[in-house]
């Protein structure tokens, strides 16, 4: 076990167990920025529990927080740090929407894996975990819009990080099929991890592909992630208090 420690939490992270990473910290600022947080909160794939519990610090514990991910000792790290961090947390051990069955929320956040598998290969974010994306990461992602709107309440909200080592394009055309309103909240640009140089040409090839995306600059790889919220309301925008 590693202690993880920032301004909102404790937590005890497992070396087979997702670790928070920037692309968390702006899924955090995002809807801390731009929502308020209340009734139910469901937390798909949610690893180390990261960011559901820092929400939950953020609001006051003001929310029912859910939250599933694929296996039992993962489950077992999210309820202990839970309780090392003095929250609730209703957690299930399941595949992304599948131990909700009839339930519904009034947020879902998604927390699964969304870059091409080729790209986790050679990164330093999924060492020991599997990735489980699809060769243009989207497979998960994906599955979690297509079964969102089943488990979200009349004015619910999904909200879903894209980042551009995955098929960007080809995820919000499939969100748009399925939500009436699909909007980019907040956006990063981050460098490449040094590591990952030495495989550049599988990044130019997978580029060259379209499956994923990236900019140079001054010799310098740059990558991004963009944070979405995803609804069907019409009024929703000034209910839930949107800055962008």
């Amino acid at each position: 076990m590693k202690l993880f420690k920032n301004k909102y939490i404790k937590l005890e992270l497992s070396s087979n167990v997702f670790h928070p990473t920037g692309t968390s910290d702006l899924l955090i600022e995002a809807i801390k920025d731009n929502l308020r947080l209340n009734g139910s909160v469901l937390d798909v794939g949610a690893g180390s529990g990261y960011v559901g519990i820092a929400l939950l610090k953020i609001f006051k514990k003001k929310f029912k927080l859910s939250a599933s991910d694929l296996d039992k000792k993962t489950i077992n790290l999210i309820k202990l740090n839970a309780k090392k961090n003095n929250v609730n947390i209703n957690a299930k051990e399941g595949d992304l929407l599948k131990p909700w069955k009839k339930e519904k929320f009034n947020f879902i956040i998604n927390d699964v894996s969304g870059i091409a598998e080729k790209v986790a290969k050679i990164s330093p974010w999924f060492n020991r975990v599997s990735c489980m994306a699809g060769e243009d990461g989207t497979e998960l992602v994906k599955k979690v819009i297509n079964e969102a709107n089943n488990h979200l309440l009349k004015e619910g909200v999904l909200i879903f990080p894209v980042l551009s080592f995955s098929n960007t394009s080809k995820i919000i055309k499939y969100a748009n099929n399925k939500f009436k309103y699909v909007k980019k909240i907040s956006s990063k640009q981050w460098l490449l991890p040094k590591k990952m140089y030495k495989d550049l040409p599988i990044l130019k090839k997978l580029k060259k592909k379209k499956i994923i995306n990236y900019k140079v600059n001054f010799g310098m790889l740059l990558w991004k992630t963009d944070i979405y919220f995803a609804f069907n309301s019409s009024s929703i925008n000034k209910k839930l208090n949107l800055k962008k």
